[in-house]
Formats: C-alpha cells, structure tokens, sequence
C-alpha cells in the first residue's frame, strides 16, 4: 500500500504595506525617480453675501436667479372645431359643448356651455333640450340624446340606423347624419383650429 507524503497546507502571505513619508518623497523627487508630483491645492475661501452681490450686480442683464435667456411668450392654445351643418342649410362653426332643441337655454338658464341653438319645431317633434354635443381629448365629435321624447337616430353609410342610447356619447364620423326631432345634423371639420379664448 503506497501512502501518499502529508503536504501541510501554506500559510497565504500577507501583504507588505510600505509607508512613504514626506522625506522619502523629497528624496525621491530629487533623485528623478518620481515622474511628477500630484499637489492639491488648498480650498478657496468663500466668498462673502457681499461680495456675491456685486460680482452679480456686475453681470449686464443677468437677474439673480434668472438664466439670462428671454422666455418667449407660449403659442395660443388652439382647440377642435367643427362645422354643424343643420337641415342641410343652416352652417354653425362650433368649438365647444353645446346643445340644440327647441328652447335649450331656458332649459339651462345656468349656462355653461359655449353654444346653445333653439331650432323651429313646426312638427312639435323636439324637446326643449334634445340633443348635446361636443369634442373628445382627441378632438373627435360626439354627441348624446339628452333624454328627449322623440329619441336621436345616426345614419351611417353602409349600416343601419342605430337609435342613440340615451345620455351616452355616440362619436360622429364624417358622413354620418344624426336625425332629431324632424331635424338633421352633419359634422364636417372646420379648416384649421379656433384659438383658445373664452366661452360665450
């Protein structure tokens, strides 16, 4: 039986850390055995309020605080617009919410909306608030039957009537005729946006 010779384990061998001091360094610079030598210069002394002030005073159009570059005014906002074409004759430019029937603003003597049309009802088939309207984040058209008598229907090319639900929008697509009351509505896009500005 061949037994193999103990092998004891070696010891890892620490690290030797040198220690230069500020002679050896001297030394060592003399002798060119330094390639350079790496000072750090003191902190600067800060500065006083005062001194910060005038320095700043000095600056030509510069304000505290400001960046020196003049901020331009922000374009107009602009929203979504439409042209409601009514009865296939009467054109209305719209820009915001608004309602059409009979008599809408005694219906809503509060106001708050930016357009309110009172059409003729020779036939008694509107409700005094018949139909709302308005435009989505996307600037999409839409509108709702406000809970009329008669109800709102959308003629779409290609599809049959569909009765609108009810206080639910419904988007109008170009070429679609809403039907109300004996009244007929298209949505056609305006050219261009309507400047942001106040409803009335």
């Amino acid at each position: 039986m061949r037994l193999w010779p103990f092998r004891r384990r070696r010891k890892p061998v620490e690290p030797v850390v040198e220690r230069v001091t500020a002679d050896d360094l001297a030394r060592m610079a003399q002798q060119g055995e330094l390639a350079r030598a790496v000072v750090t210069p003191p902190p600067a002394p800060r500065a006083s309020a005062d001194r910060v002030r005038s320095t700043v005073a000095q600056l030509p159009g510069r304000p505290l605080g400001g960046s020196g570059v003049a901020t331009q005014a922000a374009p107009a906002r602009q929203r979504a617009a439409a042209v409601l074409v009514l009865d296939d004759e009467q054109r209305v430019t719209v820009s915001g919410g608004g309602l059409v029937g009979r008599d809408p603003a005694s219906a809503h003597p509060d106001g708050g909306y930016a357009h309110v049309i009172a059409l003729e009802d020779p036939e008694r088939l509107l409700s005094r608030t018949h139909l709302e309207f308005g435009f989505g984040a996307e600037g999409s058209f839409w509108v709702l039957d406000a809970a009329s008598a008669n109800g709102v229907e959308l003629h779409r090319p290609g599809h049959q009537a569909a009765t609108l639900v009810p206080s639910q929008r419904t988007t109008v697509q170009p070429g679609d005729t809403v039907v109300f009351g004996g009244h007929t509505l298209r949505a056609e896009p305006a050219v261009g946006l309507v400047d942001e500005g106040p409803l009335g």
